[in-house]
């Protein structure tokens, strides 16, 4: 097995030879470097789908649904409902192919999963790659006026459900049953039951201490949503939680930081990685090939 890095001082690479397999791999050195760098990167072993799935259970058992997430994801194997499609399922036939801004995953609840895994099926023909960004880099760059700001400041994520869209989200037609849910993992939640509507919040700082490393970091889902609103969507959107609007010119100043540092990963087919979404954000470039297929584990909690 060959070392390396994923790109320009970040991450790891492990990278096997000759057909090696994946479970030949000393479980407690791929934890320490994950520890250590918060993004490893396995290429050039001779796995499957199952075994991809048995080496990602070596780390932990407690995998999590898309249930209560901000789009819908598809399950895609009928027998284990937390192997996900990264693309977004609403009942298209053909896939998003749009770019998204880097972000923590699941940093508008309060449950959320600690370890994030991707599975490249099959690699878009041209783009497409999963991006990847150390957040205690992000937060380094970030001019001292901003980083008071946010340390001053937690964000609140707004969310307004349609009838006919928390259905979906929460996997549920019984309205009290999703805003159970809601609140299960952490939503402050209202209910409309005339209008069949669902307003939720949740506040979280945008700069958190990671689990591993003890890094200072900016991680959040503030780009993504400010994204969504710049587009016209008004069922999400993010504050300070003082209620005031995110200054325009200090989302542009993490955006082009971001921009800065930002790694594409370029997938090969079998191609998987494991990331501390404690530390690390993550995102996507455009792309046109609609085959494209990555798949996404999500581990709550480790047994490290």
């Amino acid at each position: 097995m060959n070392i390396g890095e994923i790109q320009r001082d970040v991450g790891t690479l492990l990278q096997g030879e000759g057909g090696q397999s994946i479970f030949s791999l000393d479980t407690q050195e791929v934890i320490e470097r994950f520890k250590s760098t918060g993004a490893v990167m396995f290429r050039g072993f001779d796995l499957n789908l199952k075994d991809f799935g048995n080496f990602a259970g070596l780390f932990g058992t407690d995998y999590m649904t898309y249930r209560g997430g901000s789009y819908v994801r598809k399950a895609v194997d009928s027998e284990d409902k937390t192997l996900l499609s990264v693309n977004h399922d609403y009942g298209r036939e053909k896939q998003d192919t749009f770019g998204l801004p880097l972000h923590g995953e699941m940093y508008y609840r309060e449950e959320r999963p600690m370890v994030l895994w991707f599975y490249c099926v099959r690699p878009a023909s041209t783009d497409g790659e999963t991006t990847i960004c150390d957040g205690s880099q992000i937060y380094n760059e970030l001019s001292g006026p901003t980083k008071e700001l946010f340390h001053r400041n937690r964000l609140r994520y707004i969310r307004r459900y349609h009838d006919g869209e928390w259905q979906v989200i929460f996997q549920t037609d019984d309205i009290d049953e999703a805003a159970q849910f809601a609140k299960e993992i952490g939503l402050t939640v209202d209910v409309d039951r005339i209008n069949k509507r669902m307003r939720t919040e949740y506040v979280y700082p945008a700069i958190i201490t990671s689990t591993w490393g003890n890094h200072t970091v900016y991680i959040n889902n503030m780009l993504p949503v400010l994204w969504q609103e710049s587009m016209g969507r008004e069922t999400s959107i993010v504050r300070f939680e003082d209620g005031s609007k995110i200054p325009e010119d200090v989302a542009r100043e993490v955006a082009e930081i971001e921009k800065r540092l930002i790694i594409p990963v370029p997938w090969q087919k079998q191609d998987f990685v494991m990331l501390d979404n404690t530390r690390f954000m993550h995102g996507r470039r455009r792309f046109t090939d609609v085959h494209r297929e990555i798949y996404l584990k999500m581990l709550r909690s480790v047994n490290f």
